[in-house]
């Protein structure tokens, strides 16, 4: 929920034309661009410098994408949003296969569209700042902070040539879902129970429970479709076996890649095969900065007002919007195979300290040690884990070992000014409604012996007063699940 800083809201059906009109704009800047497989979103993790920070390694990781060619637009020119509505359509009235071919269209046409704009909005976020290559602003001086905009402009540019040169506008449906439900439908999995019941029908049953298995990772409360699922693993002819996160498995996409790195070199440490748990872990914090800054991109979306903001307010809202969004990747880079687990980034260098221990490369292991005391300083272990290292290393000790990975330091701050950027927009524009509403109240007193006309200015008050209060009670909720 956003805090607005305009009290007077006009209506969302009364400019709704001036949307779409903003929608078609954002057709030319918000730039698509189509992705290879599997393979080279993998590859794109690779040969980084360990060092890197988070959003080097995101800009490093982007530049190896290699886009292909977008693939030929259908001769309906469908969305993935009209292909689900095709699906959803077909499975009211029973045509099993239609619903099941136009569902898997449209989760296809959502993976695609996802990852294309997180990885345009990556590239083009480094291309604005990379001065190698970019050259000089335009004028020396920042006069009216105007090099800020400078940027944004260049962004805006860079955009706008990756829609020209990689854009498959079927997949572009800001003109459809102004209010984010379709986003919703996909981003939250809601697809799939569809699928499962169409499945069912057309007596694909491993797929069936898949598709069960993949709501469940993202739902794992979900007791109707736990019942489902247990239903299906005991239908006949079922291969539990082949039974897969479908979101995992189909074009290698999800969101959280670095998972399967993460936990093999958790299982090289405990079988002590350093050197390979090593590996694994540093390509692991790659990956999962990549991933992350993949979802961080996304949020860069469009964002409806619901009213006409001057300038600054609207930068301030829509970033509003977007920051919320960011810290929810954050969180939800936790989320694995339906569990949450906590701090699963500076994990790393827990396991990375005791790696490089054991094969006596004293540094890394120290520096690995620093990053993760940036998360955890009450941590009781890890300072005695450093000593130790300092009395081994004897004579070897350098000013160094003392410093934390640069990806850690900068990953660290910008988790702690987004907290706090959070907490002031709750506590300061929390105080802005409150003093709102007590002038509103103020004000309604003296309507109470005013004439008819002044009371019904009053009632108006009051309604707005109230959607306020709704709205600071559901932002409440909403803070509740960061």
């Amino acid at each position: 929920m956003i805090v607005y800083v305009e009290v007077m809201m006009i209506s969302r059906r009364r400019w709704n034309w001036m949307l779409l009109f903003i929608g078609c704009c954002c057709l030319v800047t918000l730039a698509v661009a189509q992705t290879q497989e599997s393979d080279a979103t993998s590859a794109s993790a690779e040969g980084t410098d360990t060092t890197a920070t988070a959003s080097s390694a995101a800009r490093e990781d982007t530049e190896r994408t290699v886009y292909s060619d977008p693939p030929d637009t259908p001769e309906d020119g469908s969305s993935f949003i009209d292909q689900y509505e095709q699906g959803v359509q077909a499975y009211l009235t029973n045509e099993w296969e239609d619903c099941v071919y136009f569902l898997e269209r449209a989760l296809e046409g959502y993976r695609t569209y996802y990852e294309s704009v997180a990885n345009c909005r990556m590239e083009c976020e480094y291309a604005a700042r990379d001065v190698k290559h970019r050259g000089e602003f335009l004028h020396g001086s920042n006069v009216d902070n105007l090099q800020h905009y400078e940027l944004i402009l260049r962004r805006t540019l860079c955009l706008s040539k990756c829609a020209r040169r990689y854009a498959i506008y079927r997949y572009l449906p800001f003109s459809e879902d102004f209010d984010g439900h379709y986003m919703d439908v996909f981003q939250e999995l809601k697809v799939y129970p569809y699928l499962y019941a169409c499945y069912v029908k057309s007596n694909r049953v491993t797929l069936a429970a898949s598709a069960a298995y993949t709501y469940l990772v993202k739902h794992p409360e979900n007791t109707v479709m736990k019942k489902n699922f247990e239903e299906a693993i005991e239908m006949p002819g079922i291969d539990r076996d082949e039974i897969h996160d479908l979101e995992e498995k189909v074009l290698g996409f999800h969101p959280l890649k670095f998972v399967e790195l993460l936990i093999g070199g958790i299982v090289d440490e405990q079988e002590n095969n350093w050197e390979r748990a090593i590996e694994q872990l540093e390509s692991s914090i790659k990956q999962f900065i990549f991933d992350e800054n993949q979802c961080r991109a996304f949020c860069e979306g469009e964002f409806d007002h619901g009213f006409l903001p001057d300038f600054i307010t609207a930068i301030g809202n829509h970033f509003t919007y977007a920051l919320q969004c960011k810290r929810n990747c954050t969180s939800n880079m936790g989320m694995v195979r339906g569990k949450y687990y906590d701090n699963l980034f500076p994990r790393h260098y827990q396991h990375l300290q005791k790696a490089y221990y054991h094969v006596k490369r004293y540094e890394e292991s120290y520096r690995a040690g620093m990053s993760y005391l940036l998360f955890h300083a009450d941590d009781f272990d890890m300072p005695e884990a450093l000593k130790t290292i300092e009395a081994e290393a004897k004579g070897s000790v350098t000013a160094n070992f003392f410093k934390a990975r640069r990806e850690a330091v900068e990953y660290n701050d910008r988790l702690q000014y987004e907290e706090k950027l959070a907490r002031f927009i709750k506590q300061e524009f929390d105080l802005l409604d409150n003093v709102a509403g007590s002038n509103a109240e103020l004000d309604d007193e003296e309507f109470e012996d005013e004439d008819s006309v002044d009371t019904m200015e009053g009632n108006r008050v009051d309604e707005e007063g109230e959607t306020l209060e709704q709205n600071d009670q559901a932002e409440l909720e909403e803070i509740k699940h960061i």
